[in-house]
């Protein structure tokens, strides 16, 4: 089904399986802090790195989150892809201008979109294989990215 509206967190869940599996080239996320897309998840996390590895230098995997911290404490296996394959990685920390944005993208090679519409809800929007209907969220994943940020480590910095 190449467009659908979802309204329950079971089938939230699925769709991200989905749009991971479809991933081909580029793979874009805005989360909040990732909790529920849940990157260390084994299964997730073979799609994270099937995108990366052993791919050209046009494959890129690029997130941007509002809060960083459970990034920071709970996604050892996404740090250590971001340490692997760093050239292909970003992970950036959204400015706090951009700190009202409730909701989440998840965008693989610009044509296939999960937008989740507010953070607190499973009440979201999946397209499948619609390049032009995902032109918008492609554009406002552009815009999110613009706005800058921190740049998140995969090492602790200390004394």
């Amino acid at each position: 089904m190449p467009h659908q509206l979802l309204t329950t967190w079971r089938d939230y869940q699925q769709s991200i399986d989905e749009i991971l599996a479809l991933a081909g080239r580029t793979l874009s996320i805005f989360d909040h802090d990732l909790s529920l897309l849940k990157p260390d998840d084994p299964s997730r996390h073979a799609q994270l790195r099937r995108l990366l590895v052993g791919r050209e230098s046009a494959c890129r995997l690029t997130i941007v989150v509002q809060q960083p911290d459970f990034v920071r404490q709970h996604c050892p296996r996404l740090l250590n892809l971001l340490t692997l394959y760093a050239p292909a990685v970003t992970l950036v920390e959204a400015p706090t201008t951009l700190a009202s944005l409730r909701d989440s993208l998840l965008i693989a090679d610009d044509r296939h979109v999960l937008v989740r519409f507010d953070r607190r809800q499973p009440r979201a929007r999946r397209l499948i294989d619609e390049a032009n209907d995902c032109e918008p969220y492609v554009a406002r994943f552009a815009e999110i990215l613009a706005e800058g940020g921190e740049t998140i480590s995969p090492t602790t910095l200390g004394l």
